[in-house]
């Protein structure tokens, strides 16, 4: 389960709970609730996948691998069919080579870790190599270009062109940078924690600190 690896992988380091809130910047409470899997104690569910990731990312798990075990231990059970003896068959080899492969996937990353990598090294999320769909776009003349700077643990889901999505959480200090061929689409998880510059300008504050907001740009038009 969830709760269970990342609080074993914990203790391994020898980190005390607390010490992970001040570096994660998540609240202690929401860490607790995470280890006991607790999940009706969290806000909305993209937050939680979010604060799963940032959590395994310190603890220097695989963050896909440990939101893949989220989502199958919280998805609902799907209703019960009858199946004839082959497919009961098939679907056992299937479950068998499951249960197999998934340990692998939260071992290796482990494994990996204590052989070649140094604990003092800031961990930084590696880019996904380029498509060549993202080649051919970087040939065409953009027309509007998104920054954001955090000044506090804030998450966001950018909607470009309305057709791709980039959902983030960014913590104090650390900033993103979008470019759009016609407009951005945002969602805002704390409206005072970031900075907007959008094409150049500054659009000064957005809201409170905790508030949540849409936000459409470049028709600034904005739902609480």
């Amino acid at each position: 389960m969830v709760g269970e690896i990342l609080r074993k992988r914990r203790e391994e380091l020898g980190k005390d709970l607390r010490e992970i809130a001040q570096i994660s910047k998540i609240r202690y409470d929401y860490l607790k609730a995470i280890e006991d899997e607790a999940f009706e104690k969290l806000p909305l569910e993209v937050y939680v996948k979010g604060y799963i990731r940032e959590y395994a990312k310190i603890l220097n798990i695989d963050p896909d691998a440990v939101i893949t075990t989220y989502i199958q231990q919280t998805s609902p059970p799907q209703a019960e069919k009858k199946e004839t003896p082959a497919e009961d068959t098939t679907q056992r080899k299937h479950l068998k080579i499951r249960y197999v492969l998934l340990p692998l996937l939260l071992i290796i990353p482990v494994v990996f870790f204590l052989f070649s990598s140094n604990p003092k090294k800031s961990i930084i999320p590696s880019r996904p190599p380029e498509t060549k769909e993202e080649n051919l776009s970087k040939t065409k003349t953009t027309n509007h270009v998104l920054e954001v700077f955090a000044t506090d643990t804030t998450w966001l889901l950018v909607t470009i062109d309305g057709t791709q999505k980039k959902e983030i959480l960014l913590k104090p200090g650390e900033s993103a940078k979008w470019q759009a061929d016609q407009n951005f689409s945002l969602k805002i998880g704390n409206a005072g924690g970031i900075k907007l510059v959008f094409d150049g300008k500054n659009l000064g504050p957005l809201g409170k600190k905790g508030q949540v907001i849409r936000l459409n740009l470049p028709a600034q038009n904005s739902t609480l």
